[in-house]
């Protein structure tokens, strides 16, 4: 919205009129976020019981446990299952590998996130 607003300024001469513009602006701007809000509000609402609805509901928790698993394999089934291949000299092709340089921040977000609500909670901030 500042890009409109500079648009505004450089278009219009004069005071008034750039004032009665960016009230309106402001206006539209606070329209859209009442939307949102109402959007926002309905999804948490929402009772569906069917696959989107579980899915809007544990979007978050599913990302976590998708790091957690590729976490899991890399540092721990990856590593004994090349020792298990090992002692029975079994030759297989490479394992997958996962990218742990995109993977780690998501998993540091995540866990700072919790740690954040972990303390809230503590604060009793929020419920």
């Amino acid at each position: 919205m500042d890009t409109v607003g500079k648009v505004i300024d450089s278009v219009h001469t004069s005071e008034e009129e750039k004032g009665k513009i960016k009230i309106r602006l402001q206006e539209l701007e606070n329209e859209i976020n009442s939307k949102q809000m109402d959007i926002n509000l309905a999804d948490a609402q929402s009772t569906a019981t069917d696959i989107s609805g579980i899915l809007q509901r544990s979007w978050r928790p599913l990302i976590g446990f998708s790091a957690a698993l590729a976490i899991f394999f890399e540092f721990v089934l990856k590593p004994f299952i090349v020792f298990f291949l090992g002692v029975f000299n079994i030759e297989v092709g490479p394992l997958p590998q996962m990218n742990m340089e995109q993977l780690m921040p998501l998993v540091m977000a995540l866990l700072g996130m919790a740690g954040l609500r972990t303390f809230e909670k503590h604060k009793k901030i929020t419920k």
